[in-house]
């Protein structure tokens, strides 16, 4: 990592760089900030490029070895770039009852998705999968862009991209088969059926099955086997932007509304320092562009420490199979940070304590912890905070002889009374409660929400829990569950706020437990045996195409990105702020107890037909019910409302039908002993209605 004064450059993998010399001449992919418009012509003598301009932030390429004089250019205010992500699938056993993901979400014929673009930028696609089609006859072929940035670029692909290839017809993008990383990722696939799959001849239809599908296959830090040597350093958090970027230029193009979905992240070195990412994707929302990022899978493991003021010292042990773990520390000035090694029993046998008023806490600060035949360096560096300007952060970095938790159990303790002190780990580089000794038992689940969820652009989404079984293919039963888990409630591995500047996150929470979708074929075929998960085959021009179940956020993002869809179709210009009134307004509270929004729910349980309501007003009207009918199914079609009840009605049942302002247009009713009623509509204008079955429910009918 470079530290400069006006540059925050963020290397990747740290404690396995590449630090060789040839590295410093590879391109990199940063965004700019400049206090005048940055043109081709002031990055031409420094070998850089524009690839997009948001107002004062650019997204660029420049030879790493450049960036040290592109900063000395008055007018360059900031540089930055982050690692590349990581899928957020939880790597717990994962189950799911075999029901189909639009019966977590209420389905309606109203609103499918027609007319909005999804966008999803992920790894592993199967570009073939049967239910990218529309339906059973695959007359339509869904998905109409497709960059995969790992592709091998050709002459017309430079120019416009930095790395990777574009897609834009349907047999160039078939002809492809998978993303580059196709045969050995597969998250992809899964996450782009939950929102939009059409779930071709099988129940687990997507949300926004008739959306048009945009996708940008990008790079996660277990592809860099698919990176040349010479581009390792253009995937970074600027290339993900470029690819939500693709993505709304793409929807914008076609006149049409759009939601992005991203289910990957990263553990940030100081969530509130991603600064320019921030800016940009505030810059690149608005009206009609939405972009929803999960929250992570971060609470399995205990993350952070809290010290406030007035108490005088906290701790916990560190829990890491690393040898190079990284920890960061955020305090308004300087604490008291020290390492105890226990190497026998409960009382410390080796310290290391670096005081508050140590001088070296203003530069990099480098000391080392012996413990007999062991040593543990420790390497800090210091960062101000960009976003609320209170305190600084200072990354830990620890070098072990060998893997950490193979030496003796070692604490690391802040103090400081005065100072308001905390320590943030990740559930790699987690925390624990030990033993050992009691003193040092402060470490909680907190604060671990990941990038880019924990920045103020993204809506963020975490997990609930529905599903806690499932029937595999082999007929087995599928069931693991964590000991605090309850159906409906929120699931014990998704992420937490607030974030490191006290805001609340998740935004919102949805379905990500045991959710089945569509999987990579091609996956499949390089691992024919890993079919625990798998629920459903489905063969198609002889090849066979999976379904399977995960869970995580990654399964909840998309889930919330297929609702706001349904929203988009009702209502195009709809803001982040229009979309986060409707959560606070419709949002299902899970536990009645608690406030809301708060940092494990947000608002609550995303409810999408609550929110379509929302949208077209019709709350107001007392007479509507706020769920959809769970005994019967509605729909309109060639000016006939059908109604097909699940169990039999023994009792006439009313039918009324509303304008979505409220007026009554139609009031019948349904002798007792049909189950199937079609009747005649009225004649009415082209609109939305609702229609009201009794007091069991009512539904959208488009007309």
């Amino acid at each position: 990592m470079w530290l400069r004064e006006n540059l925050e450059f963020r290397d990747n993998e740290i404690g396995n760089k590449r630090r060789s010399e040839e590295a410093q001449d590879l391109l990199t992919t940063a965004f700019v900030r400049t206090s005048e418009t940055l043109t081709e012509d002031m990055l031409l003598e420094y070998g850089g490029k524009i690839y997009a301009q948001l107002g004062d932030v650019s997204i660029i390429t420049i030879p790493m070895s450049q960036i040290g004089k592109l900063i000395e250019i008055p007018s360059v205010l900031r540089v930055e770039a982050n690692k590349r992500a990581d899928v957020m699938l939880d790597t717990v056993p994962l189950v799911s009852n075999i029901l189909p993901i639009y019966e977590n979400t209420p389905e309606h014929s109203a609103f499918t998705g027609s007319g909005v673009v999804v966008g999803l930028v992920d790894v592993g696609f199967d570009l073939t999968h049967p239910t990218f089609y529309n339906n059973v006859s695959r007359s339509e072929y869904r998905i109409k862009a497709f960059w995969d940035q790992l592709a091998k670029r050709d002459e017309t692909s430079t120019e416009k991209f930095p790395v990777g290839r574009e897609f834009v017809t349907e047999s160039d993008i078939l002809a492809q088969g998978c993303a580059t990383d196709g045969k050995v990722q597969t998250h992809g696939t899964h996450t782009a059926g939950i929102a939009v799959g059409s779930g071709f001849d099988l129940p687990y239809r997507g949300i926004a099955y008739e959306s048009d599908i945009c996708l940008v296959a990008n790079a996660v830090t277990s592809d860099t086997a698919f990176i040349d040597a010479q581009d390792y350093y253009l995937y970074t958090s600027a290339t993900d932007a470029l690819g939500f970027k693709y993505i709304f230029d793409y929807a914008e193009q076609q006149g049409k509304p759009c939601v992005v979905s991203f289910s990957e992240g990263y553990t940030p070195y100081m969530d509130d320092d991603d600064l320019l990412y921030n800016n940009f994707l505030e810059r690149l929302t608005g009206p009609g562009r939405i972009f929803l990022a999960s929250a992570g899978n971060e609470s399995r493991a205990l993350t952070y420490i809290d010290k406030p003021i007035g108490k005088e010292q906290a701790g916990a042990f560190l829990k890491t199979g690393g040898e190079y773990p990284l920890y960061r520390i955020k305090s308004n000035e300087p604490p008291t940070l020290t390492f105890y090694a226990y190497a026998e029993g409960n009382t410390p046998t080796h310290q290391l304590e670096i005081a508050a008023n140590d001088e070296r806490w203003a530069g990099v600060l480098i000391d080392t912890l012996f413990i007999d035949n062991d040593t543990l360096a420790i390497v800090i560096n210091n960062y101000p905070s960009a976003f609320d300007q209170q305190g600084t952060f200072y990354m830990v970095q620890l070098h072990g002889n060998k893997a950490i938790n193979q030496m003796s159990p070692i604490a690391i303790v802040i103090g400081g009374k005065e100072q308001q002190v905390s320590v943030i780990g990740s559930s790699s580089n987690a925390l624990a409660n030990l033993d050992t000794d009691s003193r040092w038992n402060d470490a909680i689940v907190s604060h671990n929400t990941l990038g880019p969820g924990c920045l103020k652009a993204p809506i963020t989404v975490g997990s609930i829990t529905h599903r806690q079984g499932f029937r595999n293919i082999e007929g087995k039963w599928v069931d693991s569950v964590y000991s605090n888990e309850e159906s409906g409630l929120w699931s014990p591995f998704s992420s937490v706020g607030p974030t490191l500047d006290e805001r609340i996150k998740p935004d919102i929470c949805a379905p990500g437990r045991n959710v089945i979708s569509s999987y990579s074929s091609y996956y499949r075929e390089e691992h024919p045996t890993a079919t625990n998960n798998d629920v459903a085959n489905t063969e198609v021009d002889g090849r066979i195409y999976p379904w399977h179940a995960d869970s995580g956020t990654s399964m909840s993002c998309p889930v919330a990105a297929g609702i706001i869809a349904l929203w988009l179709q009702a209502k195009p210009d709809l803001t982040r702020n229009d979309i986060m009134g409707i959560l606070e307004r419709t949002s299902r509270h899970p536990e009645e107890a608690l406030t809301y929004p708060n940092n494990k729910y947000g608002y609550g349980e995303i409810d999408a037909y609550r929110g379509l309501l929302d949208i077209l007003g019709a709350t107001t009207i007392k007479e509507i019910s706020q769920h959809e009918p769970c005994d019967a199914r509605i729909w309109a079609d060639n000016g006939q409302l059908h109604i097909v009840f699940t169990n039999i009605p023994q009792e006439s049942v009313s039918v009324t039908i509303y304008t979505a302002g409220g007026s009554i247009v139609h009031q019948t009713s349904i002798n007792r002993g049909l189950q199937k009623v079609t009747m005649p509509l009225p004649t009415l204008g082209k609109g939305i209605y609702v229609v009201q079955l009794g007091t069991s429910g009512s539904t959208l009918i488009r007309i």
